[in-house]
């Protein structure tokens, strides 16, 4: 049997154009192949089957076009769906801001992608809250990577590295009384002082706390700037009993300089007999 130079011809260039029209050099050479030999068989078949040229070059033509539909590479395009279904390991939330692929930005690497991240450039590490923003655990308006006093009681005043400013009154407590005349603490008191034993412990460690006793103005100025100071002093022992750290603790009497409501009443002399806990630094 004898194969026509046309015949040759012709499968060649349906070799070359299927190898050509591949998505990818893999698909490329199996199009290549399977022209090739579809066409090889086709063209061979019509040349035994009719002694013509023309008849083995169009059978080629036939042959090579069942063969690439016959021989497509199913694996080759799957992979290529992986491929760009992978592009993206999570589905972008709403409103998210998208790149030219269609996945979502997480410019600070935090977690929380663009769009939705109220703090961008957050530093790296720092743990943040569903927006995006880092956490702040004692709502004092310093992050917690940023504040040195990270327990500041709520409500308290800070500076810029979240510690309480000196001065405030973190606490005044009023019921705080002794036996007549002396600096000995009722039972009574020592249920209310409860309250200020917390308010310390709560605080930092690195801050410091004066116990600023009051007292009514009945009796002179100088006799009860003495007693508040024993007073104060007699509060801070209890504090200290109670788990305190001593250290922390300054006791101060501030005698009758300090009312805050009318010595003329009963009711008022009972509001100024009080301890007050202040910020000292």
């Amino acid at each position: 049997m004898k194969i026509s130079t046309k015949l040759i011809a012709a499968v060649l260039a349906i070799g070359l154009l299927a190898g050509c029209a591949g998505p990818n050099k893999q698909v490329q050479q199996d199009n290549l192949f399977c022209a090739i030999a579809g066409g090889l068989a086709g063209g061979v078949a019509a040349g035994i089957a009719v002694d013509g040229g023309q008849a083995a070059v169009a059978s080629a033509l036939v042959g090579a076009g069942l063969a690439l539909i016959l021989c497509q590479n199913d694996d080759v395009a799957v992979a290529d769906e992986t491929a760009v279904a992978a592009v993206c390991t999570e589905t972008p939330p709403a409103g998210a801001l998208l790149d030219a692929k269609g996945c979502a930005f997480d410019t600070d690497g935090d977690g929380v992608v663009d769009g939705i991240d109220m703090c961008a450039g957050t530093p790296e590490g720092v743990a943040v809250d569903r927006v995006g923003c880092a956490l702040d655990s004692d709502k004092d308006g310093v992050a917690d990577y940023q504040d040195m006093c990270p327990s500041t009681l709520l409500g308290t005043i800070v500076d810029k590295t979240g510690c309480p400013i000196p001065g405030q009154n973190i606490l005044s407590l009023s019921g705080v009384n002794f036996a007549f005349d002396k600096a000995t603490l009722t039972d009574d008191a020592k249920g209310v002082l409860m309250a200020g034993v917390t308010a310390v412990r709560a605080l930092d460690s690195v801050i410091e706390v004066r116990v600023e006793g009051h007292t009514d103005s009945r009796g002179s100025a100088e006799y009860n700037a003495k007693l508040s100071q024993q007073r104060a002093e007699a509060v801070v022992a209890y504090l200290v009993e109670q788990g305190v750290d001593a250290n922390r603790l300054i006791p101060l009497g501030m005698g009758e300089l300090h009312p805050v409501a009318n010595n003329d009443t009963e009711a008022g002399r009972a509001a100024n007999r009080r301890v007050d806990f202040v910020i000292s630094h």
